[in-house]
């Protein structure tokens, strides 16, 4: 298990040792960018690579002149977010719901926060935690945290009238060009 090894804070790029960013908050960043369809994938590319390497933050001209460094860079990158498993972020459901988005970084950041404090005493505003560990700590969450509660309101498919309040109340807001369609419409049938 990978877990049981000692989690990586170097990767090895032809033949060369470079130190990466393992903390939570840089993989954080990186999966916003990538999530963001407003930014061209070019620059999502950039900006995790010059984040994820300290050393192409001042060298990246260096990268993209080796395209094989390059390649290999990109795949060390995706082996780091998925914590070196394939499918690991890839959570399918089942029914009419099942890849339905049920927690945000961004929206759900204080019942996180909250549930690694209460839980694990960790203070994500100040401690460094490696992206590895957050993912763990994340996914073994107990039960009666708020966050736990919300993400199980989220993925309720029931006919439960109070737990379709509940999925209702705590919904999580939809992508701004989503929101603009819907209001479009809105308007229009007004």
């Amino acid at each position: 298990m990978i877990m049981f090894n000692r989690l990586p804070y170097f990767v090895f790029l032809q033949g060369r040792k470079y130190k990466i960013n393992v903390d939570y908050r840089n993989m954080i960043s990186f999966e916003k960018k990538i999530l963001n369809k407003k930014i061209a994938n070019e620059e999502k590319i950039e900006y995790g690579l010059k984040n994820f390497y300290p050393y192409f933050k001042h060298h990246y001209n260096e990268l993209l002149q080796n395209p094989y460094l390059y390649k290999q860079a990109c795949q060390k990158l995706i082996w780091f977010y998925t914590c070196g498993r394939d499918n690991y972020h890839k959570t399918k459901g089942r029914g009419k719901n099942g890849n339905k988005q049920i927690y945000s970084y961004e929206f759900d950041d204080e019942y996180i926060y909250g549930a690694f404090y209460d839980q694990y005493g960790i203070d994500l505003a100040y401690d460094k935690v490696h992206w590895w560990k957050f993912r763990a700590l994340l996914k073994s969450l107990r039960d009666d945290a708020q966050f736990e509660k919300i993400k199980t309101y989220r993925a309720y498919n029931g006919d439960d009238k109070n737990m379709l309040e509940l999925k209702k109340y705590w919904e999580l807001p939809l992508p701004i060009e989503e929101q603009e369609r819907l209001n479009k419409l809105y308007e229009t049938l007004k």
